[in-house]
């Protein structure tokens, strides 16, 4: 039995914000959360009360992150943290996620793996237990706002668990382009994966970009596998099926697609990987082993991670 006053309190809290789907294109999880209202700010809450204490020390992380001052940010967050942990219910749901990732997300630009493997997974298991309440109690606007926030980072501290980690082989039920392809033929070569939709935007945003990976680095070693699943008739008919198809096709042959692009069996691949939000890229080094996992295209810790291992032996 959930207490009447907890209940209360989380449905206060719940009602504040909304995600939308997590599943469709969050671009991402990198203190990315996608909501229907604007998130609140340090200026609009109270300072003295610890939704406003733990803004302000967000406020101050980001400000030391951008002058380059990372062991200063992480103490700021480690400090809202523990604001957080103290009164978990006062903390506005938005900020909690924001935190958690933010902190998770600077730990691991600080090679402070085991930290932000920790943090991720306890995070993913205070989101688990409240989307557990949301779902049976909740009305219909919290149980799709609980279960996208403990989607999202439950998909994170996955990401984090394979980083260091050799990379699970991939299973392709059907190639667009390409021809098959698999992780163990890459070996020497460095592997990018990228999950996609037919109707994730930042998806047919990010396949420019990955066609200028793949001219400009191919020769350096790159090999870009991008997979993608039936969503629109996931376990549907074979006609509508076939119909979503040739939606993929179209969409490969729209961005002028040379590398390789494959469609999953299901879901179990896009679970392996921590990769239901979409767009997804994991980067594997030569040896096989996963390097990076989050949102690619331009940013810093991607762009620096791609390089690392292009140069490396």
């Amino acid at each position: 039995m959930i207490p009447s006053l907890l209940l209360r309190v989380l449905n206060h809290w719940l009602a504040q914000f909304r995600f939308d789907s997590y599943i469709a294109c969050p671009h991402f999880q990198i203190n990315m959360v996608t909501t229907g209202t604007e998130t609140t700010t340090s200026s609009e809450v109270n300072a003295d009360t610890p939704q406003g204490r733990v803004l302000a020390n967000l406020d101050r992380a980001s400000e030391l992150q951008y002058h380059g001052k990372l062991t200063d940010a992480a103490h700021e967050l480690e400090g809202a943290l523990a604001i957080a942990h103290a009164t978990p219910y006062e903390i506005e749901f938005m900020t909690r996620i924001r935190l958690g990732m933010a902190l998770a997300d600077l730990y691991l630009t600080l090679d402070r793996i085991e930290d932000a493997r920790t943090l991720a997974v306890n995070e993913a298991a205070f989101t688990e237990r409240i989307n557990q309440i949301m779902q049976a109690t909740g009305t219909p606007l919290q149980k799709r706002t609980a279960m996208g926030g403990y989607l999202q980072v439950r998909d994170r501290a996955t990401q984090l668990t394979l980083i260091g980690e050799a990379a699970p082989e991939i299973s392709v039920k059907q190639w667009i382009t390409g021809g098959p392809a698999s992780l163990s033929d890459s070996r020497g070569r460095v592997a990018l994966l990228e999950f996609w939709a037919t109707w994730c935007k930042p998806c047919h945003e990010m396949f420019p970009k990955l066609n200028a990976l793949h001219e400009q680095q191919s020769d350096r070693g790159l090999n870009i596998i991008a997979l993608t699943r039936h969503y629109l008739a996931y376990r549907g008919p074979a006609e509508a099926m076939a119909d979503e198809l040739e939606l993929m096709r179209k969409m490969v042959t729209d961005h002028s697609i040379k590398f390789h692009v494959g469609v999953a069996e299901d879901e179990r691949l896009q679970t392996i990987y921590g990769a239901n939000g979409l767009p997804t890229v994991i980067l594997i080094d030569r040896e096989g082993i996963v390097r990076y996992a989050g949102a690619g295209g331009d940013e810093p810790m991607f762009v620096r991670t791609l390089d690392k291992y292009l140069t490396a032996d």
